[in-house]
């Protein structure tokens, strides 16, 4: 919707709290948002942590009842199936086929009233652009070429049980970057998009620290590091960490998308475990990340069912002889049936190398639409662990097993744990059943 300094009073705060009514201002300014929540019921079955260091206190092991314990959980969960976003969006066309563009966007936490992604307000995007005959150029917190690529091809919105994205969450900075310079071209259906940014978001040293602690994570400081894409961790250095670029380019079209996405981000740091004491166990020093991901979508003529595809790989470069590399595959069906959309959701990722660790999801949903803003929906869906074999970090004598999705969640490359929170232990089933509503504005 638009909104002038003289619309109802909600509108006229919002705008006087971020840009004001002076005498130049925007002639054309969007406030949007989606807030979604449910209800969830999540069973974590009891994990199998023995030989590794998620099963010590210290140098005394601990048995899997105490350690990684069966758990069962009712809460009230938001963005279970799409992200809560708070935005804002303008455009002023300068002539010649030049406009000035910006967007702020804000992830919502509505179940506590609070701002996801680390705790920054504008954690989503935070850019201005300028649009040319040539093309468009972005400066800003925006997301990656590879997410811009999900979003294209995915069935549905990005949630919490969205295991589509589950390739481009082995790294947290192929969804987000801090400090971007994005060009983009567009020729009829083809497509281009190429970045760089000076630092994405990568820390001195990186943790699954947050900027506020948490029930399983500390508050981030110098000794503990923070997650990877974290509240300060985009901060420019000299030592150039944090240097990343990528690229999308692809044929898009209404019945059929095909997009390849590039990631690369250098480190240049160490990564290791943080504990609520503040203290940083070193795991790794890594060099660089590499990944690549195909995308495909295809919706089949006279109201046939939407297929979605996705294909990534990705490898962490570190000092030692290590190297993990991990192969990630989605589906995703959806179908249409009047006002109701069924959807169903696979995927499958395993380190190649490592520990061998394996994670397999399956997500099925249903959405009934009560008018084009709002839907009420319900979701079911497990995550299988396969903790695979344990293996010692190269920086240290710790001893570490699972899969990407479970492992790299406290490791700290991996910020957004699976289904809000309730990923599964190492080598262990975690389940979920959720009604929920949600409404676009």
């Amino acid at each position: 919707m638009k909104h002038n300094c003289l619309g109802p009073w909600p509108a006229r705060l919002l705008l006087a709290l971020t840009v004001g009514c002076p005498a130049y201002a925007q002639p054309s300014l969007t406030v949007y948002g989606e807030l979604d929540l449910a209800v969830d019921r999540t069973h974590k079955e009891e994990g199998d942590v023995q030989g590794t260091v998620f099963g010590q206190a210290g140098s005394i092991p601990l048995p899997n009842a105490v350690a990684s314990p069966e758990q069962y959980r009712t809460r009230v969960v938001s963005s279970l199936a799409t992200s809560s976003v708070l935005g804002l969006t303008g455009r002023e066309p300068l002539g010649g086929g030049y406009a000035a563009r910006f967007q702020i966007e804000s992830s919502v936490q509505g179940d506590l009233g609070g701002a996801g992604n680390d705790g920054r307000f504008f954690n989503r995007s935070a850019w201005v652009g300028l649009d040319t005959p040539y093309g468009e150029v972005r400066l800003g917190r925006q997301s990656s070429p590879m997410l811009a690529a999900l979003y294209l091809v995915n069935i549905g919105p990005l949630g919490a049980s969205s295991v589509m994205a589950a390739g481009l969450l082995t790294n947290n900075l192929q969804m987000y970057q801090d400090n971007q310079v994005r060009y983009v071209l567009r020729r009829g259906p083809w497509l281009a998009v190429l970045t760089a940014s000076p630092n994405a978001g990568v820390g001195s040293r990186i943790s699954a620290a947050r900027s506020l602690p948490g029930p399983t994570t500390p508050g981030a400081t110098d000794d503990t590091g923070q997650v990877l894409g974290g509240g300060s961790a985009g901060a420019e250095s000299p030592d150039g960490r944090g240097r990343t670029r990528g690229a999308t380019a692809g044929y898009v079209t209404d019945p059929l998308t095909v997009l390849l996405a590039y990631h690369r981000n250098r480190f240049g740091v160490p990564l290791g475990l943080a504990s609520a004491t503040g203290e940083f166990v070193p795991l790794f020093h890594l060099h660089s990340f590499g990944g690549v991901m195909l995308a495909a979508r295809y919706v089949l003529p006279a109201g046939g069912p939407t297929l979605a595809l996705t294909l990534h790989r990705g490898h962490f470069h570190e000092a030692g002889s290590v190297d993990p590399k991990i192969r990630t595959w989605a589906l995703g069906l959806k179908q249409a049936v009047g006002p109701t959309e069924l959807t169903l959701q696979l995927m499958d990722s395993r380190f190649t190398n490592f520990t061998g660790g394996r994670d397999r999801g399956v997500v099925l949903g249903v959405d009934y639409l009560l008018s084009k803003r709002t839907a009420l929906y319900a979701r079911a869906g497990s995550l299988q662990d396969r903790r695979g074999r344990p293996t010692q970090a190269s920086a240290s004598p710790v001893t570490l097993a699972g899969g990407p999705t479970t492992l790299l969640v406290p490791l700290g490359t991996y910020e957004f744990p699976s289904f809000a929170g309730a990923g599964p232990h190492v080598g262990a089933r975690t389940s979920i059943i959720a009604i929920g509503l949600r409404h676009l504005f």
